[in-house]
């Protein structure tokens, strides 16, 4: 009894004795955190909304200089101010063309998003048959797993999900996907 506090209470591994059972080796960390950082470089926010502000007041002053480069081209003539008015109509015509259409186009950058997810939803959630099927095999060996979707969103359209198992303080990475590309899946011996 008084000894008791020294003993240490074994660690979890429920996961971890299932993958070995399994003969299942997981994505390691580093390629999931290399696949974050790729993806949030090549899906990051686009020069335009990054200096979003800077351009729209370079947009706004343009407007009433480019009036004063033309009455000053006309000589300030009595007829300059109407074509400084009129140019710098047309030039604020032409920044709401561009950016009305979508030509200039100001995405944000995308960002990663998780949340549980049962294994009844994996199908529906357009998991690759592999890893699915592997998911569920572990999941049947540890029922008490939960399973955590990490989704890479950009204006609500999900670009590059990837599946945890979870239970405890154990995670591992069992797969990522781009639509049905398997990019790395854990893999079975």
């Amino acid at each position: 009894m008084p000894f008791d506090a020294l003993v240490a209470a074994p660690r979890q591994t429920a996961i971890l004795d299932a993958l070995n059972t399994l003969g299942v080796t997981p994505v390691s960390w580093s390629t999931l955190a290399e696949h974050k950082l790729a993806q949030r470089r090549k899906f990051g926010p686009s020069f335009w909304f990054r200096h979003q502000t800077k351009v729209s007041i370079g947009l706004i002053s343009a407007s009433p200089a480019v009036g004063a480069v033309v009455g000053a081209v006309q000589g300030f003539t009595p007829h300059s101010s109407a074509l400084a008015v009129a140019s710098s109509f047309i030039w604020m015509c032409v920044v709401a063309l561009l950016t009305g259409t979508g030509l200039v186009k100001l995405r944000a950058g995308a960002h990663w998003e998780e949340r549980s997810v049962s294994a009844d939803a994996l199908d529906e959630l357009e998991v690759p048959r592999p890893i699915a099927f592997l998911t569920r095999s572990i999941q049947r060996v540890v029922p008490e797993s939960g399973l955590v979707l990490g989704e890479l969103k950009q204006h609500h359209t999900v670009l590059d999900p990837y599946l945890l198992i979870e239970t405890g303080d154990e995670s591992y990475c069992l797969g990522i996907w781009e639509g049905g590309k398997v990019i790395a899946a854990a893999k079975q011996n």
